[in-house]
């Protein structure tokens, strides 16, 4: 069994304790998979309490910990279902880069969601407390997805983070925050705070 998170209406709790959580009544989106699957109601829940900040803070919800069989659920980027309603080829790509709970391996997707294809038992249901009563590995699936990627990129350059600095700075420089003096002889460029008069030096990548 895995344990995952949902969010409910604190109201709701008592009836979800005792009855369960009927797909048909709560699930959030009906998708369609193509065969053999085809069209499904699914329920969205998360692989860490904390992927919901705004609900975490809210105190209208509780949050509930539920143990399922991996087998019954998938996992997707979020992130690409919510642009691929405007966007057809992402959802695709959502669909297509679903994967079983069992195979995923954390920090792949910034923001996961899990989906749940089946009604969940009672007996399948913790009420959390204010602290999570399962510890969680990672403060959240973001910070864990964005950790990986810089990581990614120390390993690709071996630079000790200069290639991100600079790229940072040349944000700010889009923005106007910043400008920029480069030597392209000695290979190093100096940004300068206007208002500041702050500045960072990196070697020009």
């Amino acid at each position: 069994m895995s344990v995952l998170y949902r969010y409910v209406p604190a109201d709701s709790i008592r009836d979800i304790i005792d009855c369960g959580i009927k797909l048909s009544q709560w699930y959030d989106r009906e998708l369609d998979f193509g065969d053999p699957m085809g069209q499904r109601k699914v329920m969205r829940v998360l692989i860490n309490p904390w992927d919901d900040p705004d609900k975490s803070r809210d105190k209208s919800y509780r949050c509930i910990r539920l143990d399922l069989d991996p087998s019954e659920c998938r996992v997707g980027d979020s992130d690409l279902y919510r642009m691929g309603l405007i966007e057809p080829s992402l959802m695709e790509r959502y669909l297509r880069t679903l994967v079983p709970l069992s195979d995923y391996r954390f920090g792949v997707f910034r923001n996961p969601e899990c989906l749940v294809f089946t009604s969940i038992l009672p007996d399948q249901i913790e009420v959390t407390g204010k602290v999570q009563d399962t510890p969680v590995l990672f403060e959240s699936s973001e910070s864990l997805y964005l950790g990986n990627l810089l990581e990614q990129v120390e390993q690709q350059h071996q630079d000790s983070g200069n290639t991100l600095i600079y790229a940072y700075c040349c944000h700010r420089e889009s923005k106007g925050s910043m400008y920029r003096m480069e030597n392209q002889e000695l290979g190093i460029t100096v940004f300068v705070d206007p208002e500041t008069d702050a500045y960072i030096v990196t070697r020009t990548p």
